[in-house]
């Protein structure tokens, strides 16, 4: 509970950052303001992502679209020199039951780096299948990399932060079947499966997560 009361306090310390910011631009608006809202009320918002839209599953040629979100924080074991960030990339639920999880550690700029976990699912019931750890699997360097094409700084989140924006894509990737399932032969589980691409767009995070959850868990103790 006080988890979730946190995570409340965080959106009323980012949602009155916003507010001070518009306010500010609201009184002192400018003839170029005035020139940018005439044309963006002409034309219409740019299409949010939705499901199926930022993250994508390519196996045995047939690709699946999902909907993909990003948690990052600072890596504290230091896994890898030069990537000081730890991402866990999570998707929706897809056809069949099937989702992802993909962990790899990072840095704010393109380049290759490793992947650190991984899971992939898939089916319900007895013909469910389960690759890798639950949660992405036991932190380690794998010999599979994640090549970030693109990172972007959408500027400061307000709170002593940057907000970002990455995309991506993985090489096959092939995740050995878990433990538990290969113990029941009835149900003939695959001992591994591959994927063939991951690709992802547009994953956003604020560099500075642990300490904008430090500072609502803060506020969240002076108001008890």
């Amino acid at each position: 509970m006080k988890q979730l009361s946190g995570i409340l306090l965080l959106a009323l310390l980012l949602a009155c950052n916003n507010s001070k910011n518009d306010k500010s631009a609201t009184e002192n608006p400018t003839q170029s303001d005035q020139n940018r809202t005439t044309a963006e009320n002409s034309n219409p918002p740019p299409a949010s992502y939705s499901s199926g839209n930022n993250f994508t599953i390519s196996i045995g040629g047939n690709e699946t679209g999902y909907n993909g979100s990003i948690l990052v924080d600072k890596d504290e074991k230091k896994l890898q020199a030069g990537a000081p960030y730890r991402g866990m990339i999570t998707t929706s639920s897809g056809p069949d039951n099937s989702g992802m999880i993909l962990r790899f550690v990072f840095d704010t700029k393109p380049g290759s780096y490793p992947v650190t976990g991984m899971s992939y699912n898939r089916g319900t019931g007895d013909a469910a299948e389960q690759y890798g750890g639950l949660l992405g699997g036991a932190e380690k360097i794998y010999d599979t990399k994640v090549t970030l094409t693109e990172c972007k700084d959408m500027g400061e989140n307000g709170t002593g932060g940057h907000k970002w924006s990455i995309s991506g894509t993985v090489e096959s990737l092939t995740i050995p079947a878990m433990g538990l399932m290969l113990m029941d032969e009835s149900k003939k589980h695959p001992r591994e499966i591959k994927l063939d691409k991951i690709s992802f767009t547009g994953l956003g995070f604020d560099d500075n997560w642990e300490e904008m959850m430090e500072k609502a868990m803060d506020m969240m103790k002076k108001k008890e």
